[in-house]
């Protein structure tokens, strides 16, 4: 839609839809531009066509937009995960497909990848026990193959939180390394993957 045209009012009950088209809007502007910076009440309503104050009854400022598509986007990767081993019964496969999806989103989706962590998270992304509850499903899935590795004999992983911890700071340094860099000798894939994710997460052998 053009900045100049008006957006024809939703019919009754459809207020859902100009939620996602701000969400949409705001998500274009990061993807246009490069950063969330652009992401104004103003520019979205531009964008969406729509008067700024229409923006309120769905969403109650800026931050609220932004922690809505760092929602969304954590909600697509533990959908892209879950997909990529819901075939899978061996728990190493289905560690490495795992991950191998996680990484594949941060490669395909930059810009979502880049505010999931790059943007400070506003003080309402806690949950009302005060723990932060954003990316735990992607994260709970990471344990949980670590654990069945090592349930199975295939890991001598003897804390599969601690060690799932440590494979997802080494695959998201590895993200934006490799997204930041891409012209670096990078070795091949699969030695990469064996090194930051097997052997953190004490797989021995494939």
């Amino acid at each position: 839609m053009k900045s100049s045209e008006v957006r024809p009012r939703n019919p009754r009950g459809e207020g859902g839809k100009l939620r996602a088209d701000i969400l949409n809007a705001a998500a274009g502007l990061i993807e246009d531009s490069g950063t969330p910076e652009a992401v104004t009440l103003r520019a979205v309503a531009r964008r969406v066509g729509i008067s700024a104050p229409s923006i309120y009854a769905h969403f109650p400022d800026r931050d609220a937009i932004l922690l809505a598509l760092i929602e969304q986007a954590f909600a697509e990767l533990a959908e892209a995960v879950n997909a990529a081993i819901a075939e899978e019964s061996d728990p190493v496969a289905r560690l490495r497909l795992g991950c191998q999806a996680y990484l594949r989103f941060a490669r395909e989706r930059p810009q979502p990848y880049r505010i999931m962590f790059q943007e400070a998270h506003p003080a309402s992304d806690l949950a009302p026990d005060g723990s932060e509850n954003l990316g735990t499903e992607a994260f709970a899935i990471l344990v949980d193959c670590i654990g069945q590795c090592a349930a199975t004999g295939r890991s001598s992983s003897t804390d599969p939180f601690a060690d799932a911890a440590a494979v997802w700071v080494a695959m998201h340094g590895y993200a934006l390394l490799n997204a930041g860099l891409p012209d670096f000798p990078w070795p091949a894939p699969e030695a990469m993957f064996d090194r930051i994710v097997l052997r953190l997460a004490g797989v021995s052998a494939p």
